[in-house]
């Protein structure tokens, strides 16, 4: 294995300015108490991105680092984010260290929230504005949006997840690293395993893969929210729309997701991940939330345990991060 094809996503990632938030590469390694699960010669890798290492972590960051770019690039001196989860929480900390306003929408009562995603925001000097339910929500931000406009500031909505063009832009750099690693430890990933959310992960590993020629190896989307059809529409379009602005194509068959680990969808564990977080935790000492990345180590622990990879040497699972589910 050699970096030809993560010289070539640097190239053409070059002209798209970031702000340097996280700490890079971030670890890729060996997971032994899952590896003894498998049959000898077969190794399960783990890539650390829960130690991006700004604020809260996880892969929020590698999105923030190229949206908060481009808003400084276009002169950004606010931006507004609805929903009270691990983006909207990473966005107040980016922004506030880079003097931006962040003014966040939350739907419900104070009262109903976490009271440590609360603390939180208040530590973070976020602009919470609480609205009565999710159908007023989209309402609320347009007033709001306009209200900062009018008095002059340079808003900036942000896309959940921080899932648009330019988010995905981080896990294309992402699949760099990863190749990176494989050829630092003469290794070959067979197949790549991560929870499948608000689309840009996925999509910004699919277009490494397409940009680095790595046809090797199978990206598996575990869907965490919503069912295969939507899921892969949803990710192929993102991936469609960021290939469109970098000048490259894309195969939307490289979409490839997993729908049977869902449970009752997003923000509910289900039975499989709550195992699969005890699991990791006792035999590697890693730390899953049971929404995100617990979703996606249940459908290691089913592969495993149904032999479907008996057919691949190594494989990787991508920790998204997720603080354990404690802000939930």
């Amino acid at each position: 294995m050699n970096n030809n094809g993560a010289n070539a996503i640097r190239t053409l990632l070059r002209p798209y300015p970031t702000v340097p938030l996280s700490i890079k590469p971030t670890p890729i390694h060996v997971m032994k108490g899952f590896s003894a699960r498998l049959r000898p010669g077969q190794r399960a890798w783990v890539m650390r991105d829960d130690l991006t290492g700004f604020a809260l972590g996880g892969n929020k960051i590698r999105k923030l680092e190229y949206i908060l770019g481009d808003a400084l690039a276009n002169k950004v001196d606010s931006f507004v984010v609805a929903g009270a989860c691990s983006f909207s929480r990473n966005a107040a900390a980016a922004g506030k260290a880079l003097g931006l306003d962040v003014h966040l929408l939350i739907a419900g009562e104070e009262a109903d929230q976490n009271p440590l995603s609360r603390q939180y925001l208040a530590m973070m000097g976020a602009q919470v504005h609480y609205v009565a339910d999710d159908n007023t929500l989209p309402d609320r931000q347009r007033e709001l949006v306009d209200a900062l406009r009018a008095d002059g500031r340079n808003v900036q909505e942000l896309h959940p997840g921080g899932s648009d063009t330019i988010g995905t832009l981080g896990y294309i750099e992402a699949f760099a690293e990863i190749i990176e690693r494989m050829a630092d430890e003469n290794v070959a990933f067979d197949l790549i395993f991560h929870a499948s959310g608000s689309a840009a992960t996925q999509a910004g590993l699919v277009l490494g893969q397409t940009i680095s020629h790595c046809d090797h190896m199978r990206i598996v989307g575990i869907a965490i929210s919503k069912t295969c059809e939507v899921q892969a529409k949803r990710v192929s379009d993102l991936a469609a729309s960021t290939a469109e602005m970098l000048g490259v194509n894309f195969d939307p068959s490289k979409v490839i997701i997993d729908d049977r680990y869902l449970g009752d969808g997003y923000p509910t564990p289900s039975a499989e991940s709550r195992t699969a977080v005890e699991v990791f935790a006792r035999e590697d000492g890693l730390l899953f939330d049971p929404v995100y990345v617990g979703k996606a180590g249940a459908a290691l622990l089913g592969h495993a345990r149904n032999r479907a990879l008996d057919d691949i040497t190594t494989v990787l699972l991508v920790h998204t991060g997720g603080n354990a589910g404690v802000y939930y």
